[in-house]
């Protein structure tokens, strides 16, 4: 359900509720997504989760007052789930060092069917960091305010996991979870290492 106007009488700054989905894209760099490109778009999926970590230090020196607290790690968990099957998709998400992909290939294991979109996997490969971008559309006083999140540098956390649904569920797609861990990018200056908010919002 749509907000009303009513309901955003008290806001600080006007026109500053994100609303909606976001959708993804995935590059070589961050520098790929300059002048509004989604890179290699990812397909239809919702943007689950976006949380911040900081680690802060511990180490105290002996003897002396407690040092100045500083950021030990700072990195950024990403999960999304995507709802199109396409394994070039998720060859893109995992770094494309990780597995074999082809597109529209001949089919081994489909009986009578001429191509198919193949992903295979194993072994101990390196985990090659990509940078990833969301976008949200947020309608405001009937236009359009988009609100872009980069990741600067982010890896694959996690296998992926398929939970396939019943004929007759009530939402019997299935979708397939990614976790994304940001890293830091140690290239660019401090205080511009790890994600990038840009929003219209408000402005």
């Amino acid at each position: 359900m749509a907000l009303g106007h009513y309901q955003q009488t008290s806001l600080t700054n006007a026109g500053t509720l994100l609303q909606g989905g976001f959708r993804m894209g995935v590059a070589a760099s961050a520098a790929s997504f300059v002048g509004g490109s989604l890179g290699t778009i990812l397909g239809i999926g919702n943007l689950t989760g976006i949380t911040e970590n900081i680690e802060r230090s511990t180490t105290q020196a002996g003897n002396s007052d407690m040092p100045e607290e500083v950021v030990a790690n700072h990195s950024l968990t990403v999960t999304f789930e995507l709802l199109e099957f396409w394994p070039t998709a998720f060859d893109a998400i995992r770094g494309g060092s990780l597995d074999t992909e082809n597109a529209a290939t001949a089919a081994t294991y489909i009986n009578g069917t001429p191509t198919a979109n193949t992903i295979s996997t194993g072994g101990l490969n390196t985990l090659t960091p990509k940078a990833f971008i969301f976008e949200n559309t947020t309608m405001v006083s009937g236009a359009t305010a988009k609100t872009i999140l980069v990741v600067y540098k982010a890896k694959i956390e996690q296998g992926m996991t398929f939970t396939p649904k019943t004929d007759r569920d009530t939402d019997p797609a299935m979708v397939t979870p990614f976790t994304l861990m940001g890293e830091l990018d140690t290239a660019r200056t401090k205080g511009d290492q790890l994600f990038y908010i840009e929003s219209e919002l408000g402005v």
